[in-house]
């Protein structure tokens, strides 16, 4: 049977484990007279005003105490799901919040499926679609980037984006349609001209949303940066001075790393995902050589490519790269071992002949992995590839936008390329108003308008229980 909209529902609000406290959320037509039953303080949920903490013992069932908790009041529609809300601190653990939730459910609270109040806010009108799934993005953020974005469309960013379009849209439409309806009447003949430009205008704009997505992504989720080279130029130690601590194991024996090592390190707000690798060069240890195999596909993966070569011989540094120690992504170097220098320094792009040549060297920088600040060149260095990887200033951000609403743009874009074409050759105003209610309706079903029911279901679905 499929769930009652009108159920009062439940569910812990916060991660289970040890902590000092935590959440229990219930929503609907009963969260009241539930919490009524199971609180004993100076007032009863149910004679509390909105907005409003008390402070008293939950009981279960049998009327035994089962912690000291606050009771936050929210009464509809001036709460999250627009319904009546009870909020419930208790202490954390395993036990107690456990206790709270088994005696509401018992009492005929039902367990919220995951997302279900932020859906509840949705179909009552207290966010629209895109700022739903914001929500979601802001659970999972990892980075401050990826939090201000999913913020800008939590506070509807994305949204009034969105209606600006829309209403130009509107406007061309109606000019079509007046056309069509009414052509005695119309007055003047339609400008089909200057309707294409203006078709153009908006699907060029839609355009350059629909291009900076790539970097804007890359903000939220972070980047992935490859350290790579040839064995025993320090890698592991640039690894670990980054990091600030002793993630990788570190030898003076060559090929200690067999397998690739992450970790993560947050520059300008966007997370680096490092990853260090194994050694490149020819070996016939069967288990090194997977470890030069990762190394390869990591470097074909990944956003940016750190080779690491040895200052203390940097000739044979760059010979022992071999092809596979040519990423086909952006490098910067990093010679390391700069204390020891001896020879020829940095190539300053003179990579002809090297495994390195036709490639995007970004920087090239010298570090000593050992020293103290002695990797801090090559932070400086990532931070200033940060434009270069990301399309635009480290902290520009595109309101968040979802591979749903992704590929609901490129149908709008799609849809008002078609109507600038039609307006261009004369054809059938018909048409050209197909197409632009298109490009309505995908826009519209951006923010939740007109969107399938079984859409909105799968959005929800990925929530986390208790959102």
């Amino acid at each position: 049977m499929a769930d009652d909209p009108g159920d009062t529902i439940v569910a812990p609000a916060t991660a289970p484990g040890e902590a000092a406290v935590a959440l229990i959320r219930v929503s609907g037509p009963a969260a009241l007279g539930l919490a009524a039953r199971h609180f004993r303080g100076s007032r009863s949920p149910e004679e509390s005003p909105s907005h409003h903490i008390l402070f008293g013992q939950f009981v279960d069932g049998r009327g035994d105490p089962v912690d000291t908790v606050l009771v936050s009041i929210f009464r509809a529609p001036r709460s999250y799901t627009g319904e009546d809300v009870v909020e419930i601190s208790s202490h954390g653990g395993a036990v107690v919040p456990a206790a709270i939730l088994d005696t509401l459910i018992r009492s005929g609270a039902r367990p919220a499926r995951p997302g279900e109040f932020t859906e509840r806010a949705f179909r009552n009108g207290k966010l629209d679609l895109a700022q739903a799934e914001a929500v979601a993005a802001l659970v999972r953020s990892r980075s401050d980037s990826a939090a201000r974005a999913a913020g800008a469309t939590l506070g509807g960013a994305l949204s009034r984006r969105v209606d600006r379009l829309d209403a130009a849209l509107v406007a061309l439409l109606a000019e079509v349609e007046a056309r069509i309806d009414f052509p005695a009447d119309a007055g003047e003949p339609l400008d089909a001209v200057a309707l294409a430009r203006r078709c153009g205008a908006l699907a060029s704009e839609i355009e350059e949303w629909v291009q900076g997505l790539p970097g804007a992504r890359r903000r939220e989720s972070g980047l992935s940066v490859v350290l790579a080279g040839p064995p025993n130029v320090g890698k592991s130690s640039l690894l670990n001075a980054l990091v600030g601590y002793d993630r990788a194991i570190v030898s003076e024996i060559p090929g200690t790393t067999r397998d690739t090592v992450e970790s993560s390190i947050w520059i300008e707000g966007i997370e680096l995902r490092l990853t260090d690798t194994a050694g490149l060069r020819e070996s016939h240890d069967p288990v090194e050589r997977l470890g030069i195999e990762r190394t390869a596909s990591a470097l074909e993966r990944t956003d940016l490519a750190v080779v690491v070569l040895d200052r203390s011989d940097p000739e044979a540094s760059v010979t022992a790269l071999g092809s596979s120690g040519s990423p086909s992504r952006p490098v910067v170097v990093a010679w390391n071992k700069a204390d020891l220098a001896r020879g020829r320094a940095a190539m300053g792009g003179r990579w002809a002949g090297t495994p390195l040549e036709g490639r995007t060297v970004l920087a090239e920088v010298e570090t000593v992995a050992i020293a103290p600040a002695g990797a801090a060149p090559l932070r400086n260095a990532l931070r200033d590839s940060l434009p270069s990887i990301l399309g635009g200033a480290a902290g520009d951000e595109v309101p968040a936008t979802s591979a749903r609403q992704e590929a609901l743009l490129a149908d709008a874009l799609a849809a008002l390329r078609r109507a600038e074409a039609g307006l261009a050759a004369d054809e059938s105003y018909d048409l050209i108003a197909v197409d632009l209610t298109e490009a309505r309706r995908s826009l519209g079903e951006m923010v939740g308008r007109g969107v399938d029911q079984g859409v909105i279901a799968a959005v929800f679905a990925r929530f986390c229980i208790g959102k």
